[in-house]
């Protein structure tokens, strides 16, 4: 049976992505993450359901599952030399949260035996670790390292306007991060158009809201990122440190991930994930 491990919010582009995904796939493990911070995870029903009324209620799995003990490692290991090193960069929580959700599914599927991966990132949201092609770009090695495809099928994707957090606050950014021209229709139009989703582009709307796990730890990031760092050191920059911070830490998770393989219930690894 071909099986992919889809990263699973609930939200529009992890929900386009699975239904990609549900055309190629025969079955499809939609992975949704919890930790202290992350709230309403439940909601990644609402969509999942959408899905299986779609494409077929045996074509999917959903599971929540825990990461607290592997995003406490994910953030605080090595910290003091960390935090010499990266100093203000270690608040980008979106990127070490993200990283340790690919650790747990990198886990999973080596547990499954599934060798696909993929997830909801887009090129609208590069100014967040876990968005960046760069960053994306690492976890493929990491992934092909353990015979598994990873793939970011929705990350050409546009985005409508005027979405963000600081959009709907009515603050206006320091540095104009805006959509790329050259875009394909939004993932909203897409799963309109599959007869998934009721109307375009529901992101930001209430019903978002109610469909898929939220998070207010960003707040901090992002008043670093686009208010503080990027308005004086570029775009390009500020990725650079970036993806320096995240190839330290997926190395060091790879050496865990590895042991992980070769003897699962003696890991490290599996005392944070179990």
């Amino acid at each position: 049976m071909k099986e992919i491990a889809v990263l699973y919010s609930g939200g529009t582009d992890s929900t386009c992505a699975a239904a990609l995904a549900a055309e190629g796939f025969e079955r499809i493990h939609l992975l949704t993450y919890s930790r202290f911070g992350i709230f309403c995870a439940e909601h990644t029903d609402v969509n999942a359901a959408k899905l299986r009324d779609k494409f077929g209620k045996d074509k999917f799995v959903h599971r929540v599952i825990n990461i607290d003990r592997l995003f406490r490692e994910t953030s605080y290991s090595g910290y003091m030399p960390a935090l010499v090193k990266h100093g203000f960069f270690l608040l980008t929580t979106c990127g070490l949260c993200k990283l340790a959700m690919h650790i747990r599914t990198l886990a999973y599927c080596l547990d499954n035996k599934i060798s696909c991966v993929c997830d909801g990132a887009n090129k609208n949201m590069d100014y967040s670790p876990d968005q960046m092609r760069e960053f994306t770009e690492e976890l493929k090695k990491l992934y092909s390292r353990y015979n598994i495809e990873y793939t970011t099928p929705v990350y050409e994707f546009s985005h409508p306007e005027d979405i963000g957090w600081l959009d709907k606050l009515g603050v206006p950014r320091l540095l104009d991060i805006k959509e790329k021209e050259g875009g394909a229709d939004t993932t909203g139009d897409q799963l309109f158009k599959m007869g998934i989703f009721p109307r375009r582009n529901m992101k930001g709307t209430k019903e978002d809201r109610g469909m898929q796990a939220r998070c207010f730890q960003l707040v901090l990031s992002n008043i670093f990122a686009n208010w503080l760092y990027i308005p004086g050191r570029g775009l390009e920059k500020y990725k650079e440190r970036c993806v320096g911070l995240y190839r330290e830490k997926i190395a060091y998770f790879d050496g865990l991930i590895s042991e992980y393989a070769r003897n699962k219930t003696k890991s490290k690894l599996n005392r944070w994930i179990n």
